[in-house]
């Protein structure tokens, strides 16, 4: 592992993103917090200090009082509808861009869909998204999550409880999209962590998956995290830093209106 304590971007990464045919983009709430958006457990303004994330956002609180972990999420809904993406989200959207001859995937365990937003077009969200509802027996129906939802209703198409479609807490990952997420993981020639803790399973799996795999590892965290010690590149700095400097490097002589 070479940790890298500058914020510049070194050839050599570039190096290997030039190589590459497969890259990974890993990222976590710690990507969406240049946006406002708090994350879950972090000092003074993390999500949960003053609420029970079990009587919110997990599927036990869900089935005893829906209308508390609705409300609770359509509060969060309208703090990431108040936002934008941030330049970590534009510069990872702009990367993909510039290697428009290989596949870049986005694979983010954040639900706010600010990498859709900010123009990344392959993107896997493990955790779901808080834009859309679904039904809770999985019969079909899914529909976007409008601000005139705004009371817990029944599936229109069978009854069950409508509700949105990201994984609580006490639930699994679709299977169809973690599976997804895996293969691109396995396939993967260059695979970037970004503001993620690496403490959430199943999907803190996937770095190590591919690094099994033969993948680079780089992880771009201000802070050391279990991943630290076997990244093969582990670089202290954030992710709008680290990826306008890649851009950089990449394409130098490009000029990209919508970084602005």
């Amino acid at each position: 592992m070479k940790e890298r304590l500058a914020m510049a971007v070194h050839d050599e990464i570039a190096s290997l993103v030039r190589r590459a045919a497969e890259i990974v983009v890993f990222s976590g709430a710690g990507l969406s917090a240049d946006s406002g958006i708090p994350t879950f457990r972090d000092g003074a303004t993390g999500l949960w200090n003053n609420v029970d994330p079990d009587e919110v956002a997990s599927i036990d609180g869900f089935m005893r009082n829906p209308r508390v972990v609705w409300n609770w999420l359509r509060e969060l809904k309208n703090l990431v509808d108040d936002r934008q993406p941030n330049p970590g989200h534009r510069a990872i959207a702009r990367l993909e861009r510039i290697v428009a001859d290989k596949r870049l995937t986005v694979v983010t365990q954040n639900i706010d869909g600010y990498h859709s937003r900010a123009g990344n077009a392959d993107v896997l969200e493990v955790h779901g998204t808080i834009h859309r509802l679904r039904c809770h027996a999985r019969c079909g129906f899914a529909d976007e999550w409008g601000e005139d939802l705004r009371e817990p209703f029944p599936c229109p198409q069978c009854g069950a409880p409508a509700r949105p479609d990201l994984v609580l807490f006490g639930e699994a990952l679709d299977p169809e999209v973690f599976t997804a997420a895996g293969r691109r993981s396995a396939r993967a020639d260059v695979f970037f962590c970004v503001g993620t803790s690496f403490t959430v399973q199943p999907a803190a799996h996937l770095p190590v998956w591919a690094k099994a795999s033969g993948a680079t590892v780089v992880e771009i965290n201000p802070h050391r995290t279990p991943l630290s010690e076997v990244a093969d590149y582990s670089i202290r700095a954030g992710a709008s830093q680290f990826f306008a400097a890649l851009c950089q490097t990449l394409a130098p002589d490009a000029v990209d209106a919508t970084d602005a």
